[in-house]
């Protein structure tokens, strides 16, 4: 599996709560996040990075949305074709939505549950959605001082990586082999993840690292998708049910 550059995200105009429950996503996907809580002083940075995507709070407190959607789309700015996503408070998604094809890709309240709101982020910055699923992980960790060895329980999975339970706190980078069997499927599944993020233990339910999958043995990779994709499919028609 080949590694993937990091992308950047630059979250604009949301309140410290606000910002809380985006964040795990966003370093699910071993992203570099910047924010700024205020609109205009973005500006400037705007302009001058290439952001992979833009997530605004709305309405933003310090000045039009049209007028920073107008700085960011000029032919010279580097954000010109950056995704861009408006967080709403209660009540505000019907105004948002007006400017959906005028410089805003997707509209969410954040009244929605909290993994509802990260599978639609996760579908604008095409950050891989994620399962819960807990299987027992046999782990071969790569440390300065040398390799040790350890059994973990999996919180979630998903293609790209997943969460391990710990309370370990491994450095991020952390190379780590991995074994571990699915369900469905008598066969054990290898490869090798990096650590990529550590758990906010006052935000997050669940003490642990996560990891991102760079290679898989022989068709561990065909079947681990497989599996999840499934996953996937049940969790959504269940919600439709």
């Amino acid at each position: 599996m080949t590694d993937q550059s990091k992308r950047n995200v630059l979250v604009i105009g949301v309140d410290a709560e606000t910002f809380a429950q985006v964040t795990p996503v966003l370093h699910r996907g071993a992203m570099d996040v910047d924010r700024f809580p205020r609109a205009r002083e973005s500006l400037d940075l705007v302009e001058a990075v290439a952001f992979d995507a833009l997530i605004l709070g709305f309405p933003l407190k310090d000045m039009p949305l049209e007028e920073f959607l107008e700085a960011i789309r000029r032919p010279e700015s580097f954000c010109r074709k950056s995704p861009v996503l408006l967080l709403c408070t209660d009540g505000g998604e019907e105004l948002a939505n007006g400017y959906l094809g005028k410089g805003v890709s997707r509209v969410v309240s954040l009244a929605m549950a909290g993994e509802q709101l990260q599978g639609v982020i996760s579908g604008l910055l095409d950050v891989a959605p994620r399962v819960g699923a807990r299987v027992m992980a046999r782990l071969e960790i790569q440390l300065a001082k040398g390799k040790t060895l350890a059994m973990c329980q999996t919180e979630n999975l998903s293609s790209s990586g997943m969460l391990i339970r710990t309370y370990v706190g491994y450095p991020l980078g952390t190379r780590l082999a991995f074994e571990f069997n699915l369900p469905t499927d008598p066969l054990p599944v290898r490869g090798e993840a990096e650590v990529v993020r550590h758990t906010l233990v006052d935000r997050e339910t669940v003490s642990g690292v996560g990891t991102r999958f760079l290679s898989f043995e022989g068709d561990g990779e065909v079947r681990y998708r497989r599996y999840v994709n499934q996953q996937k499919e049940a969790t959504e028609a269940a919600l439709h049910a």
